[in-house]
């Protein structure tokens, strides 16, 4: 386990894509029931991860913003190889262009190490730090392969601060493998039982320890890959009583679901986050939504 000082979430803001669709009819009943996916957001045609993060980025308030001195992006979906997606995002913003700009590629995992960076950058800096993270994910999955129905396109805008008094905690679990993959070019390609059983086997575990470290702790807000995988790991980790979930209401955005679900239920407190899935990866943070 990592420490750091004490990483405060202070506003987080989110854009979905912009056409709402049914998942009625184009998952089975059974499916539905244990995703939770009964509809998905997909984002408008030439709508890419940059429009939807400046649409999360906007509803921050200009004077929030003017106080960030840097972004990191997290993303596996912008479409451009360089300039990097956080470039053009500060560069968008009228951020000061000494400021520290990167992106990050982690997937599911990417939510926690973009806070982890972030929290570094801050410390460093004496400034905030706008964190995004945001995919848009439709245009990688094949229909009828099981994935698009599961896969929503949105983004969201987090500042980060970081507070004298306290400590953040973070922890990282790496170990590759295939199960859930996207070559540059795409599309997704997804072994649904390989990564239930990345999660159940080594996942939970993980975030057990990693929670018993971290100490008391208001809320756990894991990836929300599906409904089914989530409950299961809140129960197998010991945090079933403390999950804040979404419900299916936004399916599964990658990495955002995270903040997504964080700025969807208005509740603040020490959460302990957790991303996992692609890479294989998992990520955990415990850190303040203030």
């Amino acid at each position: 386990m990592i420490s750091t000082g004490e990483i405060v979430l202070e506003r987080i803001e989110y854009a979905l894509g912009e056409r709402e669709v049914d998942n009625e009819g184009r998952l089975s009943r059974a499916a539905i029931e244990a995703t939770g996916f009964k509809k998905r957001y997909e984002a408008a045609p030439g709508t890419g991860v940059f429009e939807l993060a400046m649409s999360a980025a906007a509803k921050i308030p200009a004077d929030a913003i003017a106080g960030t001195g840097g972004v990191v992006a997290a993303t596996f979906s912008y479409a451009d190889r360089f300039p990097s997606l956080a470039v053009r995002i500060g560069s968008a913003l009228g951020m000061d262009p000494s400021a520290p700009m990167l992106d990050l590629q982690m997937a599911c995992s990417a939510y926690p190490y973009a806070l982890y960076v972030a929290g570094c950058l801050c410390a460093a800096t004496g400034k905030k730090i706008l964190v995004v993270d945001g995919d848009v994910q439709t245009p990688l999955a094949r229909p009828g392969e099981g994935t698009l129905e599961l896969f929503s396109d949105a983004a969201t805008a987090t500042v980060v601060s970081v507070r004298s008094g306290g400590r953040s905690h973070f922890a990282f679990l790496s170990k590759y493998g295939r199960e859930l993959s996207c070559p540059s070019a795409g599309p997704l390609s997804m072994d649904g039982f390989g990564v239930f059983s990345f999660v159940a086997a080594e996942v939970a575990p993980f975030l057990s320890r990693f929670a018993a470290e971290a100490g008391e702790i208001d809320r756990f807000v894991p990836h929300q890959a599906n409904m089914y995988m989530v409950r299961r790991l809140a129960e197998d980790a010991g945090l079933a009583d403390k999950m804040l979930s979404s419900e299916g209401r936004f399916a599964n955005p990658g990495s955002a679901s995270i903040p997504l679900t964080i700025a969807a239920s208005g509740e603040k407190g020490r959460f302990l986050l957790a991303g996992f899935g692609a890479g294989l990866s998992a990520a955990a943070a415990a850190v303040t939504v203030s």
